[in-house]
Formats: C-alpha cells, structure tokens, sequence
C-alpha cells in the first residue's frame, strides 16, 4: 500500500497541471510539484492548512458556501467545464487560474481534488495548421494575417522596451522578454498576474484611467513578487480597442529608467556642487543670455552691482548699472560678436559714472556655447580689487620715498662730508702756520688765531645741527624756557653777526616797547641766528638784509627780509623739512646740510609759534616766526598770514 502511495505521488508530481488534494472538511492533506510552483508554498507548509488559504479572501466564499462546496454544487451544470478564478500566492501575489473540482467518498472519508490551470503564462504559441484555403482570395487573405501577427511577435519581442497586455479583468495576459528582464521575474509570474493585487495606489490609478480610455504615466518603484530586485520603473498605459471600438484591455510599455536615475542623481549632485561653488565663490559670477539679459548672479556680484541678485534677473546691464551699463554692454557685445573672451579688463567706477565711492574692478567675459557650438550667452567673472590696487599703490609710494630717503641720505652723506671737509682744510693750514711761526720764535697773527677759531666754530656748528637734528627725531631736544626779552634777544644776536655780514647791510626795525615771551633764549638765539645766516648766504653782496620785530594782537611777529635768489613757490612747503636743498640752490655754491630750517621749526614750534616763508624766485624771501606774548593766550599766528606756507 505505502509502495502504491508512492508511486501514485511521484505521477502526480510529474503531472503539468498543478492539483491539489483536501479532505472533507477542506484541509490540504497533498499537492503536487505543479502546485508548489504557482502557489510558491512549500507542501509541509500547506498541509492541513484550510485550502480558502489558496484563494483571495473576496472569492474564497460564494452564495453562503465555500468556493470549493459552491463549485462541487455546480459540478453537473459545469459538465466538466474549468471555472476561471483568481488564486493568491504566498506573497499575496493573485494569478488568473482556471480550476476543475471533483470529489469521491462520503462523509470523513471524501476526498476532494482540484486541477488547476494557469491562464496565458506565454505571449505566443505555436501556430495551429491552417486549413487549406478554398479560394485564392482566401488563401491572400489567410497570409496576410499570418504575415502581421508574425510581424506582431517580431516587433513586440525585439522591443528595447518591456510589453505587457491585460484584460479588463485587469490580468496580465502577455509580455514580453524584455519585462522578464527588467522586473527579474518569470513570465509564468507575470501572465497571469492582477494588477490591482500589487497594492500601488498611482498604478492602480493609471490602470483604470487605460480601460476608461485614457492614455496614462506611471513612474516608480516595482517590487519583483518572487524575489528581492526593486527596480525604478516608467511605464505607459494606453486602452486597447475590439474592432467595435470598446475597450477590451490595455497595454503597458515598461521602461528601466536605473540609468536614467543614476544620471539624474550624478546630474544633481553636480549641479548642487556647482551651485555651491557658483554661491560660495570668493568672486563675482553671473551669466547674461544673448539678449544682454541677467539670467543668474552670485550674491559676490550682486554686492558689487549694488543689487539683490532678484534685482538683476531679466534686466540688462544699463537698467542694473545705471551710467556704467553701456560700457559693460559694449564689452558683452564684442564677445558675443567675436566669439573671443575679453580677460582682466580692469574698470575705475568713477570714470564710468557708476555712483556709490569709487572702486577698482578687474572684468572677464567669455563665451558660453552649447554641445553643438550655437552660443548661449556671456559668462561674467567680476573682482573687486580695489583694495589690492589701493595696496600696491602704497607700496609703490613707500617704494619711492624710501628710494627718496636713500637718495637724500647719499645726497647728504655727499654734503655733510664736503661740509665738515671745508673747515677742516683751513683750519689745519692756519694751526700749521702757527706751529711754524712758533718754532721759529716769530710772533703770532691774531688774525690767523681768529680765521682758526672761526673755522672750528663753523665745525662745531655743523656736528651740533646734526646732533639737534638727531635729538629731534628721537624727541629728546630739551628746552629751557624762561621769560625773556624778546627785543634784546634779536639786537643781542644781531650784534655777534655783525662781524659776518661782509658787504651786506644789517637793519634791525625794533618795536617801540619791551617784547616779552616765555621761550629757551639759546634755542631762540639758534633760530634767530639761522634765518639771519642764510639771509646772508642766499643775498647778493651789498644787499640788505632786515629784521622786523614787533607785536600784533597776543603774538610776537619777528621778520628776517633779504633780497636773494628766492624759493620756488612749488618747493616752499618742503622747506622746513629734514635735508631739503631747493633745486636752485647749489651744495657747491651754498654750504649748509639742509637741517638748520627743520631745527628752527621744530624749537618754534615746541614754543607755540609758527614759522613759514614768502617768496618769489629772484625776489628774495621773508621769513617770519610768530610767538605768544609772556601776557598772551592765544599761540594762533595772525590772521595775514598765509596759510598755505605755514608750518
């Protein structure tokens, strides 16, 4: 008996059509290879599993009795005709089966068989022998059909697209290998299979837009049924049409759009980091189409334009810029004329009547072409180098002064040196001559003696400017002020320069009262004395040379007025400064180091006053020095005096 149970197992399992065996309260106690495959349940996993479990739970009752008992109820009026229904998968999967059932026994002891079988599981089966056709239009006829429904399968299977058909029910009735591939499962699977089973709403949602008439787009995820492959799909549904012109199906063209995703995804990832760097660019960016027209700006160069980047989209450049946009029009204009790139034009603001404080910008524009070579427009790159320009130029003008400063400092190297050589040559002649003399007992000159001591007192000179001079620009020349006899001062230094003054005439114009200040008389002393001193050096012989002194409001006004060779009025305010020479003035011709003028500033000063100058080349020059009164508060210089030599 077990041997005969065996055998009877192994031909059901060699049987084409899936069959199931239940007992008589509907509980699966056998089902067949065939079965495990369409149901993909596992026989140990089945067994005694109620068989309403191979069927959706819509169908698995009918007219108050199970689908299996209603069916065995109809068994006659059937005569032997399969029922077509749906079955469900394991994975919930529902497929369009036809079924037969049968039963034998009573009671406990029935037994119920069901046959299945699956519905379109291919797109094309072999062609049935055709009768031979009686008439010769018949047979045209005949061949042609067969020639389009050959053409049908040819293109259907060779589509680069998947294909698939379905009734209205809706089941799939066909498709092709193409869908096999893309969904990654079998075509028993997928004939066969209700589409509103998948549980996807906008699918769902496009099937019935088909079967009302309407064509309609699906894109998203499909979930094989019988494995773990998701693939990203877009599918087309269009109605199918009887020869009446009633919908009796659909189709749907499947396409695998992985790639097109991957690109889309690769294309986003790299538009967002060329947003990002387009953004985030430490320069101005933007992009003007061929009508001149702003199509993006970074925020660089909206601040730079002065605009929100809003504010540029679809203008041009003259409604942006205002006045500047005609000369950055005709600059876009060349490029997209030429087709050449224009490259660091560098622009001043405030030569091209852009408002706002004037800025320097350095402007590239090149072309912007498609694939296929038509232009698309200007790319624009915009960079604020003001601050760079504004940079170099100080460097430039530090560059230069230092030249300057090196140059005054050989120029005065060249002078101090011929300046303190010039004494030092007389002086050691005369001590030589008076060495002489007294070895040889002969009396001495005291002519010589005074040429000599003239000559030291002249070196002495010299090495205390530069000591003062020194003193100055480290802020340690001290002073002793005391009140002072202003009036006496000047006649008293006046008087010790008489013996320098060769063929020059000396007048002194003194004020009719005491002239008091609160002042250092040795540094005032030394001013007095310079500006006398160089009225002698500057001044033709015979000239005169007068000093004026006097008082107007709280100040004292002291005047040294000569007739000499003038100061060029472009070099009159450079005067008062450390080693200035004016370039009329020889250091061949007129001794000096160019510090006597800067010391006389800088002690006037220190005392509240004010020098300046008044001169014309050839005319002669007046210098003038103003003091506050002992009494006084103001240390302001009168209101005559002119300002633009003051110092």
């Amino acid at each position: 008996m077990a041997r005969a149970n065996e055998e009877l197992s192994a031909w059901l399992d060699a049987a084409v059509d899936p069959m199931v065996a239940c007992d008589a309260h509907e509980h699966v106690y056998f089902l067949n290879r065939a079965a495990e495959q369409l149901f993909a349940w596992k026989r140990e996993d089945l067994q005694g599993q109620p068989v309403s479990r191979l069927f959706p739970e819509r169908v698995s009752h009918h007219e108050g009795q199970s689908l299996v008992r209603y069916l065995l109820s109809r068994r006659d009026a059937l005569e032997g005709r399969p029922t077509r229904v749906f079955a469900q998968r394991s994975d919930g999967a529902e497929v369009l089966v036809e079924l037969t059932v049968g039963a034998s026994g009573q009671g406990d002891d029935e037994r119920i068989v069901i046959s299945l079988r699956r519905l379109h599981e291919v797109i094309d089966t072999l062609r049935e022998p055709l009768e031979h056709p009686r008439h010769e239009a018949e047979a045209s006829l005949v061949e042609t059909r067969v020639r389009g429904d050959d053409l049908y399968r040819l293109v259907v299977e060779n589509a680069p697209l998947g294909i698939f058909h379905y009734d209205t029910t809706p089941v799939v009735t066909a498709c092709n290998e193409r869908l096999v591939t893309i969904l990654g499962s079998t075509k028993r699977i997928i004939v066969g299979l209700n589409l509103l089973s998948l549980r996807d709403e906008a699918m769902m949602r496009c099937v019935r837009e088909s079967l009302a008439g309407r064509g309609a787009d699906y894109e998203g995820n499909y979930a094989s049924v019988t494995g773990h492959k998701v693939t990203p799909v877009h599918v087309r549904f269009a109605p199918c049409y009887n020869d009446s012109g009633v919908v009796e199906g659909g189709v749907g063209i499947v396409e695998d759009v992985s790639q097109r995703r991957l690109a889309e995804r690769e294309r986003d990832e790299g538009m967002a980091l060329l947003t990002t760097l387009f953004d985030s660019a430490p320069v101005g960016l933007g992009f003007i189409d061929t009508r001149l027209r702003y199509v993006r700006v970074n925020e660089r160069l909206a601040n730079i334009n002065g605009k929100s980047p809003e504010e540029h989209l679809g203008k041009d450049p003259h409604q942006v810029l205002g006045p500047g946009g005609p000369a950055v029009e005709l600059m876009l204009r060349h490029v997209l004329d030429t087709g050449e790139p224009v490259v660091e034009e560098e622009v001043d603001t405030s030569l091209i009547g852009s408002p706002g404080p004037r800025r320097l910008l350095a402007g590239s524009c090149y072309p912007v072409r498609a694939p296929d070579g038509r232009m698309l427009g200007v790319g624009v790159l915009v960079e604020d180098i003001t601050r760079r320009k504004l940079a170099e130029e100080e460097r430039e003008k530090l560059y230069h002064e230092a030249q300057q400063a090196i140059r005054v400092r050989d120029d005065f190297l060249s002078i101090a040196s011929h300046e303190l050589k010039t004494p030092l040559t007389p002086l050691s002649l005369r001590l030589a001559t008076l060495e002489r003399k007294l070895e040889r007992g002969e009396s001495v000159d005291p002519t010589t003696l005074r040429h000599a001591r003239q000559h030291l007192l002249r070196m002495t000179g010299l090495i205390n400017d530069l000591l003062d001079a020194s003193r100055i620009e480290a802020g340690r020349l001290a002073l002793h002020p005391q009140a002072t006899r202003m009036d006496s001062l000047v006649e008293h230094v006046l008087q010790a320069m008489d013996a320098q003054r060769a063929g020059h005439e000396l007048r002194y114009v003194h004020p009719e009262d005491a002239v008091q200040v609160f002042v250092d008389p040795y540094r005032l002393e030394q001013v007095i004395s310079n500006l006398v001193e160089n009225a002698f050096k500057y001044s033709p012989d015979g000239g005169v040379i007068q000093v004026t002194l006097e008082t107007h409001g709280e100040l004292a006004l002291l005047a040294v007025k000569d007739p000499g060779i003038g100061i060029p009025v472009d070099q009159q305010t450079q005067l008062f400064e450390r080693y200035f020479r004016a370039r009329n003035v020889s250091s061949r011709s007129y001794g000096g180091l160019g510090l006597g003028l800067y010391i006389s500033r800088d002690i006037v000063e220190r005392h509240g006053g004010r020098i300046w100058v008044e001169s014309q080349v050839g005319q002669g020059s007046t210098f003038h020095i103003a003091l506050p009164l002992l009494s006084g508060t103001s240390a302001h210089p009168p209101v005559s005096q002119p300002d633009q030599h003051v110092h």
